[in-house]
């Protein structure tokens, strides 16, 4: 996908005030509001000055002023009034600045939510390769710090951008109606700044990348080495990773620091300008009052709007900073809102029609990297309600031959059926309610026992019925929880669970760390079976169990297996020879299959992994794989054919 240019990024940040144009509306009026009462009240402060400069007092009057200025003597009743009217305006641009603030806060906190969500739920939906090219780390800095400079930049756009419009606006008009030539003066500054400006922008951007690059090395380490705690105390490599850590933090302060230097050359410039153009206005305004062009009071008003002005000006390097920071968070959030699925589903998808289970690999050819594919031209067919096991080396691509069936990816060439609908037809979530997986790496979620294992099924938890006081009605809590007490039983965890300080209500720590690996591998059977899959992945479910447990479970699954196809990837011949149906997977290829009575008469992989098994310690006879079997059948015949040509060539001679 090209890269998004700065226009787009500019619309698309833009997008996310949709949800949120009626709070947007409302935070404008407060401001523009305000904005008006600010202006009035240094016009009226002015008018004030102004006002007490023209008021003669006797000397009588001096001592009794309370009186006076009750009075409408010497003027008194007009500087009342501008009085009042000044306290009025300042009220009211309190009151408006709190209404401001706060529809301001609430907009900018209700689009963090909406802008949240959007990536929550587009990171729930990517494909399997989206999270195989991007780290957690980066997710994690995306989603949090690159989404609040986008709503940081989006919020400065709307308010701040309208606030110092109306301002300079404002005191423009102010000025206009008190001098026209220190009116066009106080806007000489604004197309020095303009050009300052944009010069500086091309310089920042890759400094601001840089730095975002940076951290997001930090956030993955830190995020590895939580999730790796354990290996990194139990090889003692603490002091190893501290300094790595510590050489990325220096690099990661070495971009910092060089960003700041570029923000603290470019402040001082524009704050030159500003200054030079404040001190230019009141040389000015001095020359007009000197001259009689200009009143006592006007000199208040030029003050207060030129420190408004200058003081707004000067939020322009703020909004700067904040689009170059935006504009690199927005391309890199951009990139995960706007990735493609991986698994695209068809408009007319429809839900995996009843059947079976019955699965048909056709020809199907693929690779993580196109280049390389991991299964090659694979064709197999299993009636419905089989039990398959898929046995070969490590890395011959049996887990990557399961995925695909639940399409986590899908093949680059060939499909694959599911009761004989192509399954790239059918919706996504129809075709994974219907396969459920028990992996070899288990992950639990910091939650109760009972939701981890109904995590398939969360709606028999949410529908618990309430009774007339509010609390769970006892006859749908009993249906529940005897559910997954029951998938609980045939997976062998019903025992430990009641051990647990509170039973099926036990909370798990994080990824289930409270557990053994064995107590956690049945927990995942058991939220397997409780999810009541037409097809039903194991893949080597019981490497982490001990052989009498693994028979144990063998024989509560008979139960769950029978009228259920069920693919079985697993090492012991004591779990293979009970499958249907036996394919051995060599290099990507399918070399052999058949039941394991079958295969036993065979000489190849499986013979050779029996026999292992079989007679432990025991010499047997060195069989090679099928593959390499053949592959020196080959290569005989090559040399067998070149020593003919050779020997004719003799004979010739």
């Amino acid at each position: 996908m090209p890269l998004a240019g700065n226009a787009e990024l500019l619309r698309w940040m833009f997008s996310f005030t949709r949800p949120v144009k009626g709070l947007i509306v409302l935070a404008c009026l407060w401001l523009s509001l305000w904005v008006g009462t600010e202006v009035l009240a240094t016009r009226a402060s002015g008018e004030a000055i102004t006002q007490i400069q023209k008021v003669q007092i006797s000397r009588a009057a001096v001592p009794a002023f309370s009186k006076w200025i009750m009075g409408a003597e010497g003027g008194a009743g007009d500087l009342r009034r501008v009085v009042y009217m000044l306290t009025l305006l300042i009220l009211a641009t309190v009151v408006l600045r709190y209404l401001k603030e706060v529809s301001n806060m609430k907009m900018s906190m209700e689009m963090v939510y909406y802008i949240r969500e959007a990536v929550y739920d587009k990171l729930q939906r990517v494909g399997f390769a989206f999270h195989d090219t991007i780290s957690t780390g980066q997710l994690i800095n995306r989603a949090l710090t690159d989404l609040q400079n986008v709503r940081a930049f989006v919020n400065s756009a709307v308010l701040l951008t309208l606030e110092i419009g109306l301002v300079v606006g404002g005191y423009i008009l102010l000025l206009m109606t008190r001098s026209t030539w220190v009116a066009v003066l106080s806007l000489v500054p604004l197309p020095l700044w303009t050009w300052y400006i944009l010069r500086f922008s091309k310089k920042v951007q890759p400094a601001i990348q840089a730095v975002m690059t940076a951290d997001d090395k930090n956030v993955s380490i830190i995020t590895e080495n939580i999730a790796g705690v354990h290996v990194v105390k139990a090889f003692a490599t603490q002091g190893h990773e501290t300094d790595k850590y510590n050489a990325h933090a220096d690099y990661f302060l070495d971009r910092v620091l060089f960003r700041i230097r570029m923000f603290a050359n470019f402040a001082p410039f524009m704050r030159l300008i500003a200054i030079s153009s404040n001190l230019s206005l009141f040389m000015l305004a001095s020359i007009f009052i000197l001259l009689g062009k200009l009143q006592a009071g006007d000199i208040i008003i030029l003050g207060g709007a030129m420190n408004a002005i200058l003081g707004r000006l000067q939020q322009v390097s703020v909004i700067n900073e904040q689009y170059q920071s935006a504009i690199v968070s927005a391309r890199r959030l951009h990139e995960v809102l706007s990735a493609r699925p991986t698994v695209p589903v068809k408009e007319s998808a429809r839900p995996l029609p009843e059947g079976p289970g019955g699965v048909t690999f056709d020809h199907v050819t693929f690779g993580y990297d196109p280049s390389r594919p991991v299964l090659k031209d694979v064709s197999f067919s299993v009636p419905g309600g089989q039990i398959v096991a898929i046995v070969g080396p490590t890395g011959a691509g049996k887990s990557t031959m399961v995925q695909l069936l639940g399409r986590f990816y899908d093949p680059q060439e060939g499909r694959i059926l599911v009761d004989g609908v192509d399954i790239a037809d059918v919706a996504l979530d129809s075709i994974r309610t219907q396969v459920a997986y028990v992996f070899q790496e288990t992950y639990l979620f910091s939650d109760t026992v009972e939701a981890n294992i109904a995590y398939g099924r969360p709606h028999i938890l949410n529908s618990k019925v309430l009774s007339e006081d509010g609390s769970p009605d006892s006859e749908s809590l009993a249906m529940a929880s005897g559910e997954v007490e029951a998938a609980s039983r045939l997976a062998q965890a019903h025992e430990f669970v009641e051990q647990l300080p509170k039973g099926y209500q036990t909370m798990l720590g994080e990824r289930g760390s409270s557990l053994s690996g064995g107590q956690k591998q049945r927990l995942a059977i058991a939220r397997a079976i409780i999810s009541n899959p037409r097809i039903l992945v194991l893949d080597d479910a019981t490497a982490a169990i001990d052989s009498q447990t693994e028979e144990m479970i063998r024989k509560g699954m008979k139960f769950v297996m029978r009228g259920r196809t069920t693919f079985v990837i697993a090492h012991r011949i004591s779990t293979v020879k009970q499958a249907d149906l036996v394919l051995v997977i060599e290099n990507g290829q399918i070399t052999q299959s058949g039941t394991h009575n079958q295969l036993m008469e065979q000489r190849g992989h499986y013979q050779q992994i029996a026999a292992a098994q079989l007679y432990g310690d025991i010499e047997v006879e060195d069989q090679p794989s099928h593959m390499k079997r053949v592959q020196r059948e080959v290569a005989k015949a090559e040399v067998a054919a070149g020593s003919r040509e050779r020997g004719q060539t003799g004979e010739n001679g």
